[in-house]
């Protein structure tokens, strides 16, 4: 009788060769055996499959490898989603480092409830040359599991902080509520993703040990300014999640006002500075000529100026002093332009 598998790790790669070895070792050395690693390979052209292959021969744990046309991180996850034989899936990408506790305390924190849908831990950022930088679940005694809705107001007013990597996802859950990555958007799909699966949770657990390491990379950073790879169309769009939240039964004022007045301000204010760092700055001056623009703006000022005044401060400079704002921009592009050239080719 094939043994029941608790969780699914799903490992996106391409062209990983260099990086996805340590990937597999972190995760070959977890106290727990219950669980599969599933690989799925966007198109690589280098040795990642035949790497992947190599794992599975002396292998504690299934390692199951998929070969997909290259479609990207997004399609690459759900691929994965729908494969995985686990109860739970965790993403892991395949430059991160997990430590040896990671699948165990992720799943341990979900099977105390049947109603929790996430759980998530507390994790660091790794740079190359050795430095990290913690990012700790905030301690609150009793409070180690919060509702959904209550979890996504935390989320969005970056009281908590959450990654891809950082989380466990019951997978009926994800299904149930067709809560899956938007293969259209190429940049901060995964946000717009844990947006979506928080809003739907019953239930999310809270795990503050440090479990995981996201990698950057010196690309990580530049990758982003590259607009011919990532054209602003498929950016995330917040507006877009505001309308989702609106269509549902179950509508929630509180979380409606806090995406209208604070997230959607926040990500146009990003969208701005990024078009600048992309060297367009044809549409950093159109979209400021916007008239919803500037009503984004307006509200962001007003509504945010106490409650978040970094928010409000940089909505009324916008508003007031745009090309202060704009040559401010282009100094800091001028600083990271060096590497981008080499992260992209140029």
């Amino acid at each position: 009788m094939k043994k029941s598998l608790t969780t699914s790790v799903i490992v996106p790669a391409y062209n990983a060769e260099r990086t996805i070895s340590e990937t597999l070792r972190s995760l070959l050395d977890q106290t727990a055996r219950d669980f599969e690693i599933v690989v799925v390979d966007d198109g690589s052209t280098d040795k990642t499959p035949e790497i992947c292959h190599r794992f599975k021969e002396n292998s504690p744990v299934p390692i199951r490898v998929f070969t997909q046309q290259n479609r990207r991180i997004s399609a690459a996850r759900n691929l994965g989603i729908i494969k995985a034989e686990g109860k739970y899936v965790i993403f892991l990408d395949a430059d991160d480092l997990a430590e040896n506790e990671f699948v165990e305390k992720l799943v341990r924190a979900a099977e105390k409830d049947p109603e929790i849908d996430i759980s998530c831990c507390s994790y660091s950022l790794l740079y190359q040359d050795g430095r990290t930088k913690p990012r700790k679940l905030p301690p609150e005694p009793g409070k180690q599991t919060l509702p959904g809705r209550e979890a996504l107001i935390r989320l969005l007013e970056e009281k908590l902080e959450v990654w891809s990597g950082s989380a466990l996802y019951r997978r009926a859950f994800l299904m149930g509520n067709d809560s899956l990555f938007d293969e259209k958007m190429t940049m901060g799909q995964d946000i717009d993703f844990r947006w979506r699966a928080f809003f739907h949770a019953r239930k999310v657990s809270l795990v503050p040990d440090l479990l995981v390491h996201y990698v950057q990379h010196d690309h990580s950073v530049t990758r982003a300014f590259d607009p011919v790879r990532y054209p602003p169309s498929t950016w995330i769009d917040p507006s877009l999640f505001l309308k989702y939240i609106e269509r549902q039964r179950d509508k929630d004022d509180r979380l409606i006002s806090l995406v209208r007045d604070r997230v959607i301000p926040w990500f146009l204010l990003r969208r701005l500075r990024n078009y600048v760092f992309c060297g367009l700055d044809e549409f950093f001056w159109h979209t400021l000529k916007q008239e919803n623009t500037k009503e984004v703006l307006r509200r962001g000022f007003s509504r945010m100026a106490f409650k978040s005044p970094a928010v409000g401060l940089k909505c009324l400079c916008f508003l007031v002093i745009p090309g202060s704002v704009y040559r401010h921009y282009i100094k800091q592009r001028e600083k990271v332009r060096p590497q981008t050239r080499s992260a992209i080719g140029g």
